[in-house]
């Protein structure tokens, strides 16, 4: 029962790792809100996104901040960030507070993003240790569909309350502090620290970073776009409410565990072709979300972006994890992960600056036009290796 509970918790870790944008079922009630005092539909869905920025700080501080606390009190404090970053605006609902509880919040998740992984493959070995890393995947998407649920539900009590789902961090910490042994993160520490012989990225793997890196950024950017403009989507055109698009959200987040579960199987069946393909799909849901006139539409199109999105995040972070020398995984996951938290950062601004360089197209033809070259640089790719 003790190891159950133990395997509970660290898996737990995982699912609030990607709740930054859980709240975005809240967007249009915030909207509405702060148009009151004169803000912009713009500046509040940065207020989404600005999170990602926090996490970045975080990734790139992390050298610094392991010289001053060991990683089972780095894990304690990013959790407690978490809760009262994440449940601020539930008593303090002006947008600078809001906006300064985001970025807790941000740098609360930062602290913990890459520990989360690591920390699996550091008490678990072998078969237990592939099983245990394919429950996280799954954990982190169940964790984040939970919430954005959960969000849907206490938005009829006001926008505000949604951001108390965050308190489940709280729930988190108390079986993280119970159940997992404090012996094996104190090694961690020391093998953290002592890492001086490390080899240097060559020109090869910055550019194969890098090029991984980008791939991340887009699919997130877009996929972000879709989840903060759905729900404006389903109560500006009238087809659905706020909660109605919550339950959008839910299923096209949880489809990312039945990508997980085939993922084997497609990748066995497609093999490099998989990236180019899943790409190519990814770029027609969204051309199916941008023309859908009814829910169901709108919610076959959503569940088929998140299944291929988190595809091509599966297959991206695959090709990270065995791509450098074991010394130089980290480095190279820091570089994909930053491309991530960029293109989840500026999911609001991105829009609206390709917007103003073409007004003649808006941002969902531009994301599909977009989509549809790097599917097309993808497959060309293959085709040249074959």
């Amino acid at each position: 029962m003790k190891r159950i509970l133990e395997k509970i918790s660290l898996l737990a870790l995982s699912t609030m790792l990607v709740s930054t944008f859980a709240v975005s079922p809240a967007l249009p009630q915030m909207i509405g809100h702060f148009a009151k005092e004169g803000i912009s539909s713009s500046q509040v869905e940065n207020l989404i996104t600005i999170t990602s920025f926090a996490i970045m700080v975080s990734l790139l501080s992390n050298g610094l901040i392991v010289r001053f606390l060991s990683e089972r009190s780095i894990i304690i404090l990013g959790l407690f960030l978490m809760a009262i970053g994440g449940s601020m605006p539930v008593l303090f609902p002006s947008f600078t507070l809001v906006l300064f509880a985001r970025i807790l919040l941000g740098l609360g998740i930062g602290l913990i993003n890459a520990r989360a992984i690591n920390i699996i493959g550091h008490f678990f070995t072998g078969q237990e240790g592939v099983q245990m890393m394919g429950l996280r995947s799954s954990a982190e998407v169940l964790g984040s569909a939970s919430l954005t649920t959960l969000v849907g539900y206490l938005l009829g009590f006001g926008w505000q309350f949604a951001f108390a789902a965050y308190l489940f961090a709280l729930v988190i910490l108390l079986l993280f502090v119970l159940f997992v042994p404090k012996e094996n993160l104190g090694q961690e520490q020391t093998d953290t620290d002592t890492s001086f012989s490390k080899p240097k990225l060559t020109k090869h793997l910055w550019q194969t970073s890098l090029y991984l890196a980008f791939l991340a950024f887009f699919v997130i950017n877009v996929n972000t776009f879709l989840t903060m403009r759905i729900p404006q989507i389903v109560v500006t055109s009238g087809i659905g409410t706020a909660q109605e698009a919550s339950y959008v959200l839910s299923l096209m987040q949880m489809m990312g565990i039945l990508a997980g579960t085939l993922f084997s199987l497609l990748i066995g069946r497609f093999k490099h072709w998989l990236l180019g393909i899943a790409y190519t799909i990814f770029g027609l849901s969204v051309v199916g979300i941008t023309f859908a006139h009814n829910l169901w539409l709108l919610g076959l199109g959503a569940m088929i972006s998140g299944f291929f999105y988190s595809t091509i995040l599966t297959i991206i972070f695959s090709r990270a994890a065995g791509l450098a020398p074991k010394p130089l995984d980290n480095t190279v996951m820091t570089i994909v992960l930053m491309g991530c938290n960029i293109g989840g950062a500026t999911a609001a601004l991105l829009p609206n600056f390709l917007e103003k360089i073409n007004p003649s197209l808006g941002a969902f033809d531009i994301y599909t036009i977009a989509c549809g070259i790097i599917s097309a640089l993808l497959l060309v790719k293959e085709i040249k290796r074959v």
